[in-house]
């Protein structure tokens, strides 16, 4: 008697009995944005950006390196490593996201491979989730689909120092002290 009133606690416990369904996982929609304080996961061991060989076409290689600070609809953040580009049209890629919490999603970096379509977009598909990455005026614009919905993210090149925007003021100093007699 003991042992069936054990195992009728522990299915009680383990949550055997319950019946209500789980609600399905609402997904914000914001705006694409960049944003500098969005952080992913460190890898454990260095991955490198391999030399492209050189029948890889201009269109693959452009997509080497770090890709960073993008986040699902401005809310889940995510990365982007490509570290190889391959002239079949196939890459090498580490997809990096941070935690977040409203979807259940823990921190993950996985190693996948994807392969360059027609058009010149990178993708890759795993589970329900498809991704499609593609350069657009030096960022790369990320789209997912999936288990949360059609998402989409903005990533810049990380590694590459931001290039300086002229205030206003300063020109006019700097070209108030240019002219000779001033």
């Amino acid at each position: 008697m003991r042992t069936i009133l054990l195992v009728i606690v522990c299915l009680g416990l383990s949550g055997c009995f319950q019946t209500a369904q789980k609600e399905p996982v609402k997904v914000a929609q914001k705006k694409p944005v960049v944003t500098s304080d969005c952080y992913t996961v460190v890898l454990f061991t260095e991955a490198k950006v391999e030399k492209p060989e050189p029948q890889v076409p201009e269109t693959y290689k452009q997509y080497l390196g770090e890709w960073g600070g993008g986040a699902w609809n401005g809310v889940w953040c995510h990365d982007l490593l490509v570290t190889k580009v391959y002239p079949d049209g196939r890459a090498d890629v580490f997809e990096m996201h941070a935690p977040y919490e409203p979807w259940l999603q823990p921190a993950t970096a996985f190693r996948r491979t994807a392969r360059f379509d027609g058009e010149g977009n990178l993708r890759f598909a795993y589970g329900t989730e498809t991704a499609s990455y593609r350069i657009v005026d030096g960022k790369l614009q990320a789209t997912r689909a999936g288990q949360h919905g059609n998402l989409k993210a903005t990533l810049v090149r990380r590694g590459m120092p931001p290039v300086p925007q002229p205030r206003p003021t300063r020109l006019v100093q700097a070209s108030a002290s240019a002219v000779p007699g001033t």
